[in-house]
């Protein structure tokens, strides 16, 4: 997504940066946009209607249909594997709550419904095998992980502590949970098995770290850290092993992102004055700026 028109509209290019397209074009934000596992379609979140809707649009920006019409807030849209189902937030009941629905809209249903605030963290709740879901909930009066059927039964409380646990992230193998924690006294990166069990920090300094996300292998995972004095991306074995630091200036890199074959990642810079897309091996070499303007881009996604 990107400002550069004096709001947020949804584009798209090529990964070397070519053939940018312009998606939407309205006068409210259009943001958050996320390709459905074939890439036929585009899920999106739009204020065009006073509020937070879903909506999505095929791969060439036409086609463009709201999928939710209500006075709350709906997002963090996220496609089920198969891309026949849609896991969503609204606050539609007074509260967070997780939702499913079909791919065309249709047979939208709480999951979670009850009075603690329950949040799907987008792009990374289905289980690999689309029978399972991910989720933080407040229920317990602090943000805990819980997991539960694709249909919202047998809700599971994966973390048990007085701190904040979130951002939960399925291994491509589905056997492990990547999530963050601050039960450290700051944001730190732990891995867990499916269950729950074994919960592990991986990356366990005095600095705040963030996850992101594995390499599609499952054999490294991608997150960013304040641990030189500024944002970057780094990267490390899934063991926690090996941690090394991809990005390396004074300006704030963030949100790393794999490419779908795990030989490169996009991310966001300010490098250049503003948020800026940007892609590197995975290895932090070959850096290219993919975006250059003088409004912000961001919220980018793979196909």
């Amino acid at each position: 997504m990107s400002f550069r028109d004096g709001n947020y509209e949804i584009y798209s290019m090529e990964p070397d940066g070519s053939n940018l397209a312009r998606f939407t074009n309205t006068t409210a934000n259009e943001y958050k946009p996320i390709w459905s596992p074939d890439g036929s379609k585009i899920l999106f979140v739009s204020e065009r209607d006073g509020n937070d809707e879903i909506y999505v649009m095929d791969a060439d920006g036409s086609n463009e249909t709201r999928l939710t019409n209500n006075s709350s807030l709906d997002g963090a849209a996220s496609w089920s594997p198969d891309g026949s189902k849609i896991v969503f937030q609204s606050n539609r009941d007074g509260n967070a709550e997780v939702y499913v629905m079909n791919a065309d809209g249709s047979g939208q249903t709480n999951l979670t419904n009850n009075a603690g605030e329950d949040y799907p963290d987008d792009l990374t709740v289905w289980s690999p095998d689309g029978t399972k879901i991910l989720f933080y909930s407040y229920r317990d009066g602090n943000g805990e992980i819980y997991v539960m059927n694709a249909d919202g039964s047998g809700q599971t409380r994966l973390t048990n502590n007085t701190a904040l646990d979130d951002s939960p992230c399925w291994s491509p193998d589905g056997s492990k949970i990547l999530f963050w924690s601050n039960r450290d006294f700051n944001g730190e990166i732990y891995v867990m098995n499916a269950d729950g069990s074994g919960q592990t920090n991986l990356t366990n300094n005095t600095a705040n770290d963030w996850v992101y996300g594995w390499s599609p292998d499952g054999s490294k995972i991608a997150f960013m850290s304040e641990r030189d004095g500024n944002d970057e991306i780094y990267v490390m074995n899934a063991d926690g092993s090996g941690q090394t630091n991809l990005t390396n200036n004074a300006a704030d890199d963030s949100v790393p992102i794999w490419s779908s074959d795990g030989s490169q990642i996009i991310f966001s810079s300010t490098r250049d004055g503003n948020g800026e897309v940007y892609r590197m091996n995975a290895n932090g070499s070959g850096l290219i700026n993919l975006t250059n303007n003088a409004a912000n881009d961001a919220a980018y996604d793979w196909r």
